[in-house]
């Protein structure tokens, strides 16, 4: 099972895939957001953890991919969504942080259908495809 996250504000936007490039399917009854409420609030911070953790075990996850922002400039990511980053970094599944520049370099050409998931999340659909074998 292959997990694509796009961390946009508080959101850890979700798609999950099983199978391979050629042939995959979209687990639709995951959950598609995970929200960190309240980054300064401890209690919050754990139940996020918590969430996500359960969430890979729920699933079977054995790799998330992460779609990595910059840290400086223009498109910079915001200071939660690095924190969610480190959060989910510290999980216990394998993460991969991938550049936007390789997923559009390793989508290109290729047929990727966007309508079976929720515009925002389209962006963890091209991630999670591309980490398919």
């Amino acid at each position: 099972m292959t997990c694509g996250i796009e961390l946009k504000g508080n959101e850890a936007r979700i798609v999950l895939l099983e199978g391979t490039k050629n042939s995959y399917r979209i687990i639709s009854e995951a959950p598609k957001k995970i929200k960190l409420l309240d980054s300064g609030n401890q209690d919050d911070v754990h139940r996020f953890v918590n969430e996500f953790n359960e969430f890979v075990r729920e699933y079977g996850i054995n790799k998330a991919g992460i779609k990595e922002r910059g840290t400086k400039g223009k498109f910079a990511g915001g200071s939660v969504s690095f924190k969610m980053e480190g959060l989910i970094q510290a999980s216990t599944v394998e993460v991969v942080l991938i550049h936007s520049r390789t997923i559009k370099a390793k989508i290109k050409g290729e047929e990727i259908d966007l309508s079976s998931v929720n515009k925002y999340q389209e962006e963890a659909l091209k991630l999670a495809w591309v980490m398919l074998s």
